[in-house]
C-alpha cells in the first residue's frame, strides 16, 4: 500500500499532468478514492484489465449521489496519468477514450491557430530588430525564443531553466539544454532526478549565456507568466494575455504548423517526462588491461573453493571499512589503489559477499548520489544489511540467469518490512546492474506501479559497436569459437535490437539470409523449448548489416549448417543455456562496461538498436538524404538514404516511402521490437530529445551577418565578422564587396556549432562527453574475418606464461577453422569432443604427464580407425603412468580396451588386480589371452570417439609435441 506522503504526491502529479496540457481534472478527494480502488488489486506489472475497470466502475455506480459523476471522470484522469507518466498498458476500449483526450488536447491547440501564426511572424520581425539594436534582455523574450526554437514546454519548466545557469551542456559538439523532470513521485529523495536533453539553437544558447552572465535574480512562475503577458501585448505582437496552458498551446501550434511536427512527436517534445536522457561515461581508467580479461573465468569452481569460518574473510568489505576508519578521506584513493587494487576472486556458490565488497568500494571511491564523500558511519549504514543477506546466498550461475536473480531479489526484498531497511536493500539492489555478472537485473519491479516508471537510459553509436566488435575478436584469451559467438551475440543485440533471452534462444532455423542481398537477414523470434518471448508472440525482425559484419554472421550460419535446425545459433550442440550465458554474453557485458562505462549493460544494445531504427524510419519519412547530427563515420554511414531504405525494405518492398501509409511507421517499428504500443518504445528506448528537433530543419534560412555578430559577442556594426567568415566560408572569401555586405552563411545550426565553440562565451560551456568515438566502416568485407583469424593461434600447444611446466591444449587452431568450413558435420564432431572433454574448462597437460607418456613407450597411431595403441608391461609403475596421462579430462572423449597377453605358467591373479587397480574402470573393455610361450604384456587401445580424423590428428600432434 502507498503511504500518505507518496499518495499525496501521486495526486499532485495527476493534477499537474492535466494542468500542463490545459485539461480539466477532478479534485484530490475523488482521485484518491479511485487510486484506492485500483490499489486494492495486487499487480506485478503496469497494466489493468477490462474486468478490473468494470469492477471499479461498478463500485462507483453504487453511490447514489452526484459524486458518481465526479468519480467516473476521476477514473479517466487517473488512467490518463498512468498511461502517460507511468507507462501502463490500458485495454483497447480505454485507449480509444485516451485518444479522445488527445483529441481534446489537439482542439485546444487549434484554438490558438490564428494567434500562433501571428506570433511566429512577429517573432521573426522582433528577432531581427533585437539583433540590430541589442535592447536589454527580457525574460519574456528568452522564454519566447526557447519556446519557438528549442521546444514548446510549459512555463514552469522555463522558470526552472532560467534559474539554473548549469542547464547548458555540450554533448558531442552539440549545444544542448538539460531540463529536469518535475515528477517527484518518480524517485526516492536520494535517487538522482531524471532529466531530458534538448537541442539548443546557437541564438537561444547565446541568449541564455548572456542572461546568466548578468547574474539575474531568481524568478518565479508567476513572474515569468506576467512578463510574457506584458511583453506579447506590445508591438509587434499585440496579443491579449492568457493563462500559462494557453501560451503553451500557442507555441505548440507553431511547432505543429511551421515545423510540421506530427502530433505524437509534438507531445514528446512538449513534455520532458516522456524521455529520459543520460550522461555518457568514460571507459574504465585501465581499460586496456581490463579488456584483456573479458574472457577470463573469474569465478572459482566449486571443487576448489571452500568458505572459511573467519567472518572478515567471509565479508571482505569489512576489511575496507576497517581500513578507511583509520585514514582521513583525503588518503582513501591512495589506500584503495595500493592495498585494494586486486579484488577478491568470485566464488562459485555464493557471490553476495563479493557484490557487497564492490558496493562498499564504490561508496568509498565515488561517494553517494548527493555527497561526493561519505563518512565511514554513512558507508556502514548503507552496508549493514549484509547480516541479513547472509541468509540468502546467490550462486554465480543463478546471478547470470535473469529469472533466478529476480526470484532471489524478490525473496530478499520481502524479508525487510521496515521502510528504512527497505530503502537500504533497494539501494543495494540498484547497484547490481553495475556488475557484469548481474547487469541484467531489473530494479523497476521493486517500485510501486502507481509511481512514475523507472528507466535505465543509455545507447551506443555504431562506431562504439564496431570498436567493441574489434575488442571481442582481437583478444588473445578466449578460444576462437567463443570470440566468434560473443561477437555474434553483440551483433544480434545491437542490429537486431534483441533481448538477452532472444539472443540466447535464437536457433539455426531462426535466421535466414536474403538471397538478393547478402547483407540482409530475417530473424524469427518465437517461443522455444528453452523459453518464451516476453509477450508470448512470434515476430520477424529484418536486419541490414555492414558488409564486414554480415560476413561474420554468414560464417556462423555456415559452420553450423550440419546441425539440427533447432540447435541454438550460439554455442556448441547441446550446450546448456546457463553455459551460453556465462561464456557468450558475460564477456560481451564485460567488454561494454570496460570500454564505455560501468553503467552499460547488454540490454543497452537493444536500446541502441531501437534508437537507430527510429532514426532511420524518421529520416525516410522526412526524406533526408543523410543525418544532420554530428555523428561518427560509421553511424553516419548507417543513416544514409540507401541504408535506411534497406532496413525498411521488408515494408517498402521497393516502393518510395511516399507510397506507403506513413501513419503506420511507429507501429512497424514497434512490431520489430515486439512492442504493442509506441509508449513502450518511447519511454524505454528513445532517450533524450536532442536528436529529434534537428531532423526537422528548424533553421533553413542560414545566418545573416547581424545574427553572426550577436553569436560571436561582437558589436552590431563590427567588421570582425568578416574575419570569422573568411575562416569558415570559402565562397565568402571569393565574393565581391557588395556580395560580402549582404552575405548569408548557409550552414545549419549543427554545422555552425563547432566553430562557435572556439569563441568567447561558448568555449566556457561545460562539456559532458569524452572525445567522440569515430571509425570508418571497413571497406573490405573480410576485415573482421581477417581480424578474427589473425588472433587464432597456429600452435596446438601453448605454454602457460605463469606456469612454465604447464601446457595448454589449443584444440581450435587455425587449421580447425578450415575443417569447419569444408566438412558439414565438423561442428557436430567438435561439439561432441567439447562435451566429452570438459566443456569450457581449459585442457591442461603438465610436464610430468608428458614424461609419464614417454615412460609408457612407443605409441602407434592409426588415423583410419582413430586409435592409439600401447604395448607395455603390466606393473604398478606403468599403471601410475597410465593414470597420470589417460585419466585426465581430455581423454574422456576416448574409449579404452585392455588386452592382457598372459603366459600360462605365471599366476594371473596379480595381473588382474593390477589392471583393476591402475588401468581399467567398469566402463572399459578387458580381455585376457593365454600365451604358451613369451612374456606377459598388456596392450592398451585408446579409441577416439568423435568421428573426426582431423580432430584426432590435432590431439595426436599435441601428445607428441616436445
Amino acid at each position: 500500500m502507498l503511504d500518505n506522503m507518496i499518495l499525496k504526491s501521486v495526486n499532485d502529479e495527476i493534477i499537474n499532468s492535466h494542468l500542463q496540457q490545459g485539461l480539466a481534472c477532478e479534485n484530490e478527494e475523488f482521485l484518491q478514492y479511485v487510486i484506492a480502488l485500483i490499489n486494492k488489486t495486487p499487480r506485478s506489472d503496469r497494466s489493468i484489465t477490462m474486468a478490473e475497470l468494470r469492477n471499479i466502475k461498478k463500485t462507483i455506480t453504487t453511490i447514489p449521489t452526484g459524486q458518481q459523476r465526479h468519480l467516473l471522470r476521476a477514473v479517466d484522469n487517473v488512467l490518463f496519468y498512468l498511461h502517460q507518466h507511468c507507462a501502463w498498458q490500458l485495454p483497447e476500449p480505454e485507449l480509444k477514450r485516451f485518444h479522445d483526450t488527445q483529441l481534446a488536447w489537439m482542439q485546444l491547440i487549434s484554438l490558438q491557430a490564428h494567434d500562433a501564426s501571428a506570433l511566429y511572424q512577429a517573432y521573426q520581425e522582433y528577432k531581427h530588430t533585437f539583433l540590430q539594436h541589442r535592447p536589454e534582455l527580457d525574460i519574456a523574450f528568452i522564454a519566447l525564443t526557447l519556446s519557438i526554437e528549442v521546444a514548446p514546454l510549459s512555463l514552469c519548466y522555463w522558470t526552472e531553466v532560467l534559474n539554473d545557469p548549469a542547464s547548458i551542456e555540450i554533448v558531442d559538439n552539440q549545444l544542448t539544454l538539460v531540463v529536469y523532470h518535475q515528477t517527484p513521485a518518480a524517485r526516492h529523495s536520494q535517487q538522482p532526478p531524471y532529466f531530458t536533453r534538448y537541442a539548443l539553437t546557437p541564438f537561444s544558447c547565446r541568449l541564455l549565456i548572456n542572461y546568466f552572465n548578468s547574474k539575474p535574480d531568481k524568478i518565479t512562475l508567476k513572474t515569468l507568466h506576467h512578463a510574457l503577458d506584458q511583453f506579447l501585448s506590445q508591438a509587434p505582437f499585440y496579443l491579449v494575455p492568457r493563462n500559462a496552458a494557453q501560451w503553451q498551446h500557442c507555441f505548440q501550434q507553431i511547432w505543429l504548423v511551421q515545423y510540421q511536427f506530427p502530433c505524437v512527436l509534438l507531445l514528446d517534445i512538449s513534455q520532458p517526462h516522456r524521455h529520459v536522457a543520460f550522461v555518457p561515461q568514460l571507459p574504465h581508467p585501465q581499460y586496456k588491461q581490463h579488456i584483456k580479461q573479458i574472457y577470463d573465468q573469474d569465478w572459482i569452481a566449486p571443487a576448489y573453493h571452500t568458505f572459511t569460518a573467519n567472518k572478515v574473510k567471509r565479508w571482505p568489505h569489512l576489511v575496507l571499512l576497517k581500513a578507511i576508519k583509520t585514514q582521513p578521506s583525503s588518503q582513501w584513493p591512495t589506500l584503495l589503489s595500493t592495498h585494494f587494487a586486486t579484488p577478491p576472486p568470485w566464488p562459485y556458490d555464493d557471490i553476495i559477499a563479493n557484490i557487497m565488497y564492490y558496493f562498499t568500494y564504490d561508496l568509498i571511491k565515488f561517494g553517494g548520489v548527493i555527497a561526493t564523500t561519505l563518512s565511514p558511519n554513512s558507508i556502514s549504514k548503507y552496508t549493514h544489511i549484509y547480516r541479513q543477506l547472509a541468509d540468502y546466498p546467490l550462486s554465480y550461475v543463478e546471478a547470470c540467469d535473469h529469472n533466478a536473480l529476480m526470484n532471489w531479489a524478490t525473496k530478499v526484498y520481502a524479508h525487510f518490512d521496515k521502510d528504512t531497511e527497505r530503502w537500504l536493500i533497494y539501494n543495494f539492489l540498484r547497484f547490481l546492474p553495475q556488475m557484469s555478472v548481474t547487469e541484467h537485473f531489473d530494479i523497476s519491479q521493486f517500485s510501486s506501479p502507481l509511481l512514475s516508471a523507472t528507466v535505465d537510459p543509455f545507447r551506443l553509436s555504431v562506431d562504439q559497436c564496431l570498436l567493441t566488435v574489434e575488442a571481442l575478436l582481437s583478444q588473445s584469451t578466449g578460444n576462437p569459437l567463443q570470440r566468434l559467438f560473443c561477437t555474434t551475440a553483440l551483433i544480434l543485440g545491437f542490429y537486431g535490437a534483441l533481448r538477452r533471452g532472444e539472443v540466447l534462444r535464437l536457433r539455426c532455423q531462426d535466421i535466414i539470409g536474403d538471397v538478393d542481398n547478402k547483407n540482409q537477414f530475417t530473424l524469427c523470434i518465437s517461443n522455444t523449448a528453452e523459453g518464451n518471448t516476453k509477450n508470448k508472440q512470434k515476430r520477424f525482425v529484418y536486419i541490414s548489416l555492414p558488409a564486414a559484419i554480415a560476413k561474420l554472421m554468414r560464417i556462423v550460419i555456415y559452420i553450423k549448417r550440419g546441425c539440427l535446425p533447432t540447435t541454438p545459433l550460439l554455442g556448441f550442440n547441446n550446450e546448456s543455456m546457463t553455459s551460453r550465458q556465462l561464456h557468450y554474453l558475460l564477456p560481451v557485458t564485460k567488454a561494454l562496461k570496460t570500454l564505455w562505462g560501468a553503467n552499460v549493460r547488454f540490454h543497452h544494445l537493444r536500446h541502441s538498436g531501437a534508437h537507430w531504427l527510429m532514426q532511420q524510419g524518421l529520416q525516410l519519412a522526412l526524406a533526408l538524404p543523410q543525418s544532420p547530427m554530428p555523428l561518427g563515420k560509421s553511424t553516419t554511414a548507417m543513416l544514409t538514404e540507401r541504408r535506411c531504405r534497406e532496413r525498411f525494405d521488408f515494408w517498402l518492398e521497393g516502393r518510395p516511402f511516399s507510397h506507403v501509409n506513413d501513419g503506420l511507421l511507429f507501429d512497424v517499428i514497434g512490431d520489430q521490437l515486439g512492442h504493442s504500443h509506441y509508449t513502450t518504445t518511447r519511454w524505454s528506448y528513445l532517450h533524450g530529445m536532442e536528436w529529434l528537433t534537428p531532423l526537422f530543419s528548424i533553421n533553413e534560412n542560414g545566418y545573416k551577418q547581424t545574427e553572426l555578430r550577436y553569436l560571436l559577442g561582437i558589436g552590431p556594426l563590427s567588421n570582425d565578422v568578416s574575419r570569422f567568415l573568411n575562416t569558415i566560408a570559402p565562397d565568402y572569401r571569393q565574393a565581391t564587396i557588395h556580395e560580402k555586405q549582404h552575405y548569408t552563411l548557409m550552414l545549419t545550426a549543427l554545422e555552425l556549432t563547432p566553430h562557435l565553440l572556439k569563441k568567447k562565451g561558448f568555449k566556457q560551456l561545460k562539456s559532458v562527453t569524452p572525445q567522440q568515438t569515430s571509425i570508418s566502416e571497413p571497406d573490405d568485407e573480410k576485415h573482421f574475418l581477417s581480424l578474427w583469424i589473425a588472433h587464432c593461434s597456429d600452435d596446438i600447444t601453448i605454454e602457460e606464461s605463469n606456469q612454465p611446466t604447464t601446457y595448454h591444449y589449443n584444440y581450435q587452431p587455425k587449421q580447425l577453422l578450415g575443417s569447419l568450413n569444408q566438412d558439414q558435420q565438423a561442428f557436430s564432431a567438435l561439439s561432441e569432443f567439447w562435451a566429452l572433454s570438459g566443456g569450457h574448462q581449459p585442457i591442461i597437460f603438465t610436464k610430468q604427464q608428458r614424461q609419464a607418456l614417454q615412460q609408457l613407450g612407443p605409441m602407434i597411431v592409426d588415423l583410419d580407425t582413430r586409435t592409439l595403441l600401447f604395448t607395455i608391461r603390466c606393473n604398478k609403475d606403468n599403471g601410475i603412468y597410465f593414470q597420470q596421462v589417460f585419466r585426465s579430462p581430455v581423454f574422456k572423449c576416448c574409449q579404452f580396451s585392455f588386452e592382457l597377453q598372459h603366459n600360462r605358467k605365471t599366476c594371473i591373479n596379480k595381473n588382474k588386480a593390477l589392471i583393476d587397480t591402475y588401468f581399467a574402470t567398469n566402463k572399459d573393455t578387458v580381455s585376457i589371452h593365454k600365451l604358451n610361450t613369451g612374456s606377459t604384456q598388456l596392450s592398451i587401445t585408446v579409441r577416439f570417439i568423435p568421428q573426426a580424423p582431423w580432430l584426432f590428428q590435432i590431439l595426436c600432434d599435441f601428445l607428441t609435441h616436445h
